[in-house]
C-alpha cells in the first residue's frame, strides 16, 4: 500500500488529539476517542466531558454537508494544531481542567474512511481527499486557507523548510469516522510533572498499562507557520 510507504518514507511516527483532563477519563472509560455527536449520546459522558471549544463550525446548516463533518474525530499530523489549542485553552478557564495530548499509531491513517483536509476544516478554502491522493495534498508546496484573511486578501501558507513529517499547514487534519478505538493508543503527553501519576493512575484503573506517559511541555506548541 503506497499509503503506508509514504507514511514510512515522511518518518510520521504519530497522529495527534488534545483534549482535557475530563476528555481523557471520558475517552478511557468508552474506550474509544468519539466525534462530537457520539459524545452527547453517551449518559455517562455527558456529565464527565468538557468540549475542547464551545462549537465547531462544521455544525453550521452554511457549513459544506458533503460528509456530516462533526461525526469524524479531528486529528493532527506530527504536532498538533498549536492555535486551536490556545483557543480552547482560553474557553476552558477552571482551575480543575488541564490537558493532555493522546498520541495514536500512524496507521491509523490508513483505516477505512478516513478523510484528509489541508487546513482546519471550517476554513472556505479547505481541501478534503481520501487515500494516497488526499494524503499527498496535505504536503503540496502552497495551502489555500481562506478567500479573505485578517487583512482582507486571501489566507495562504507556503511549505518552505517544514520537516517532511509536517503537513504544509499547521492546522491540516485526519479526520477519522465515528469513533477511534483507543488500541491505537500509545503515549500520554502531559505539560506538567504532577500531572504524569494522574494519567498513569488512570490508564492503570483502565487497563492500559502499556500506554506510556510522558511530560513533554513543548507538544502543546505545535509548530505554528
Amino acid at each position: 500500500m503506497r499509503l503506508q510507504s509514504e507514511i514510512l518514507r515522511r518518518g510520521i511516527t504519530e497522529v495527534l488529539h488534545f483534549t482535557t483532563n475530563r476528555g481523557l477519563v471520558g475517552s478511557l472509560a468508552s474506550q474509544s476517542l468519539l466525534s462530537r455527536p457520539l459524545l452527547g449520546e453517551d449518559a455517562y459522558l455527558r456529565h464527565v466531558l468538557k468540549l475542547n471549544s464551545a462549537f465547531r463550525p462544521e455544525e453550521s446548516e452554511l457549513f459544506d454537508k458533503t460528509e456530516d463533518w462533526i461525526r469524524y474525530v479531528n486529528l493532527s499530523i506530527s504536532e498538533v494544531n498549536g492555535r486551536f489549542l490556545e483557543v480552547s485553552r482560553r474557553w476552558h478557564t477552571n482551575d480543575d481542567v488541564w490537558w493532555c495530548i493522546l498520541s495514536f499509531d500512524p496507521q491509523i491513517m490508513t483505516h477505512d474512511g478516513v478523510w484528509f483536509a489541508t487546513t482546519n476544516n471550517s476554513y472556505d478554502q479547505c481541501q478534503r481527499g481520501q487515500a494516497e491522493e488526499g494524503f499527498d495534498a496535505l504536503f503540496a508546496q502552497s495551502i489555500r486557507r481562506k478567500k479573505r484573511g485578517y487583512n482582507g486578501n486571501p489566507w495562504n501558507v507556503q511549505r518552505f523548510g517544514r520537516e517532511p513529517s509536517h503537513p504544509t499547514c499547521e492546522q491540516a487534519e485526519v479526520l477519522y469516522p465515528e469513533s477511534l478505538s483507543l488500541e491505537h493508543l500509545v503515549t500520554v503527553y502531559v505539560e506538567q510533572d504532577e500531572h504524569h501519576d494522574i494519567a498513569a493512575g488512570w490508564l492503570q484503573e483502565f487497563d492500559y498499562q502499556s500506554v506510556n506517559v510522558s511530560v513533554q511541555p513543548r507538544k502543546f506548541m505545535g509548530r505554528q507557520n
